[in-house]
């Protein structure tokens, strides 16, 4: 039985309410979509065109236009401005949101580890092995994490969104701790799970406890300037993987290629570059401060 809400729908309650109980930085707030604000943009001079819009005009379009580089100047100086004034960024998180299946038929595969009714969902190959290197590359600056609910329905899934609870209704994982499996199952959040395909039974772990103990990089080269070093470096390395992987490499190739005229605001960059990161892997980037 698939759960009767959308992945997306969880992924943002949950966000609504960690962003309440830790003090976590959303990287990705109005660049969040992948541009500047716009989807395309040109200079035209067709008279016709501008007629359709309601500005006919003679000898000269009626607006002058706006160089893109100013605009992306003033994102560069809004954007630095912003991680200038939240705390020392500590750690970087990657959650990979799923939404289970609630199996209730005694044929399920994973039946006999429970005997019972239960919730599991699949891991992909490639993105559990592009997680992994992300893990194994960053260490301690990086925390990957499986999030899921133990929730079936729409209606259960709001009246513990604002009874704020989501998270202790959750079933968190280390993607570390589902390495060489294709599926986890659990039957409740706050209990143990069981990896499959060979059976391993992992043990639960408390989100918020995890979160508040990380302590993540501390490079004193950044100075003043941490916040935007540490956001810089974490997107060079991310890049770097992403190029390693044999999955993912071309695509991501391909989504960075229309951001070449943007490098040199590298602040900006960094957060574009994030978001095509996340389109491509279907990955929330959050950090802790």
């Amino acid at each position: 039985m698939r759960a009767t809400f959308e992945e997306k729908t969880y992924e943002n309650y949950f966000n609504v309410e960690l962003d309440r109980v830790t003090e976590i930085f959303f990287p990705l707030g109005q660049v969040q979509e992948g541009n500047l604000g716009f989807d395309a943009s040109a200079h035209s001079r067709n008279h016709r065109l501008w007629r359709m819009l309601g500005y006919p005009f003679w000898f000269f379009p009626p607006f002058a236009g706006i160089d893109l580089r100013e605009i992306a100047d003033e994102m560069e100086h809004h954007l630095g401005r912003i991680i200038r004034d939240v705390p020392r960024m500590r750690a970087n998180l990657i959650f990979q949101y799923k939404k289970p299946e609630f199996i209730t038929i005694f044929f399920g595969r994973e039946w006999e580890h429970w005997d019972q009714p239960y919730f599991r969902y699949d891991i992909y190959q490639e993105q559990q092995e592009l997680l992994m290197h992300i893990h194994n590359t960053l260490g301690t600056m990086v925390l990957v994490i499986y999030a899921a609910p133990a929730i079936q329905d729409i209606n259960e899934l709001v009246r513990i969104h604002s009874e704020r609870k989501l998270i202790e209704n959750s079933n968190f994982k280390k993607a570390s701790e589902l390495n060489l499996h294709h599926r986890n199952t659990y039957i409740q959040a706050g209990t143990h799970s069981i990896a499959c395909s060979e059976p391993e039974k992992i043990e639960n772990f408390d989100l918020l406890n995890v979160l508040n103990s990380l302590n993540g990089e501390s490079n004193s080269d950044y100075g003043d300037d941490y916040n935007r070093q540490f956001i810089i470096n974490f997107r060079k390395k991310i890049e770097s993987i992403v190029r390693e992987n044999n999955y993912f490499a071309t695509s991501f190739k391909t989504l960075n290629a229309s951001l070449e005229g943007l490098k040199k605001y590298e602040l900006l960059y960094s957060f574009l570059v994030m978001v095509n990161f996340r389109q491509l892997t279907g990955t929330q980037w959050l950090i802790k401060l």
